[in-house]
């Protein structure tokens, strides 16, 4: 609430990071898999409310290549890439770009989750 008179006068974007989790049950964190669900359906709820000077949208990053991944065992990463549908896990970047597009690269997306995860979750 603070900082949506700031962001109107801006004609600011803003992007949520929520996850795959929040769209999927994941098993290992119902909490987890609630709170991103939860951020997902704010972003709607936020991209109206903030309309039209604010556009609000999330991204929702799969397996990311990240500190969480390095301590996975070498066969849980190729198997995360295998099942991805371009056959690999995302990186920092893919996400980032995905973040940079939403914030300056379009101006008739809000509201929307883009699921990054290289086709994993199809």
């Amino acid at each position: 609430k603070a900082a949506a008179e700031a962001l109107r006068q801006s004609r600011g974007a803003v992007v949520n990071t929520a996850s795959t989790a929040g769209f999927n049950t994941v098993g290992s964190s119902i909490a987890y898999s609630a709170s991103k669900a939860g951020l997902i359906n704010l972003t709607k709820n936020l991209a109206r409310a903030l309309a039209p000077e604010v556009r609000v949208n999330a991204v929702a990053p799969g397996v990311v290549d990240t500190q969480w991944t390095m301590t996975w065992p070498k066969e849980a990463k190729q198997n995360a890439a295998e099942r991805a549908v371009l056959k690999r896990i995302c990186t920092a970047q893919d996400v980032a770009d995905v973040i940079v597009f939403l914030c300056v690269g379009t101006s008739m997306v809000t509201g929307q989750t883009i699921v990054v995860d290289g086709g994993f979750s199809l």
